[in-house]
């Protein structure tokens, strides 16, 4: 299965030129100055410009070319966005190829329910779905997660993005499942 999005930044951008990207701006939100996270963090709230130019300073620093199209760069926002909030206010990395979304939602406890609204979601549905996720992993320090995955659920690409929603319900059920055979083998 497909684990990242093909939404184009630049002409010629390849999926794995976007692999690189989210592993380039994944790596650089932990060196950014605190004031910066913040303002990333709160970017949805506050609908700052002065944030766009960080998603963008962020992009360029990766080898892209910040799309004009704001429909191409909303996913390139909303990654920065979910990055900033896990990397939270010490500056942890947020992602980590490894660590699949679905296990790290089964991990916190994030209900059965929450995981079929997350899954079901579209277009500002899914954002806000994604926004609480993201939120609640950042509450309960499940950090680093796979950042590629999330990527592929919010881009443009609706075959990407349903293997993402397959992906997290499989991670998320393959975790739940070893979580009961470990309780169950210790009565």
């Amino acid at each position: 299965m497909a684990s990242e999005a093909a939404v184009p930044a630049a002409p010629g951008a390849t999926p794995e030129r976007n692999k690189g990207a989210i592993d380039s701006i994944a790596g650089q939100i932990a060196f950014l100055s605190t004031g910066d996270r913040a303002l990333l963090r709160r970017m949805y709230l506050t609908e700052s410009h002065q944030a766009d130019g960080v998603v963008i300073r962020l992009m360029h620093r990766a080898g892209l070319t910040a799309p004009s199209d704001p429909r191409d760069f909303a996913p390139w926002r909303l990654l920065v966005h979910c990055a900033a909030l896990l990397s939270g206010t010490a500056g942890l990395y947020p992602h980590a190829t490894g660590r699949p979304l679905g296990a790290a939602f089964q991990e916190i406890g994030l209900s059965e329910n929450r995981l079929m609204r997350l899954t079901s979601a579209r277009g500002k549905g899914l954002e806000a779905q994604i926004i609480r996720a993201v939120r609640m992993l950042a509450q309960k320090g499940q950090v680093p997660v796979n950042l590629r995955t999330l990527f592929a659920l919010i881009g443009h690409d609706p075959d990407k993005a349903e293997d993402a929603r397959i992906r997290i319900a499989k991670d998320y059920y393959a975790a739940e499942a070893r979580s009961e055979e470990g309780t169950s083998s210790d009565d």
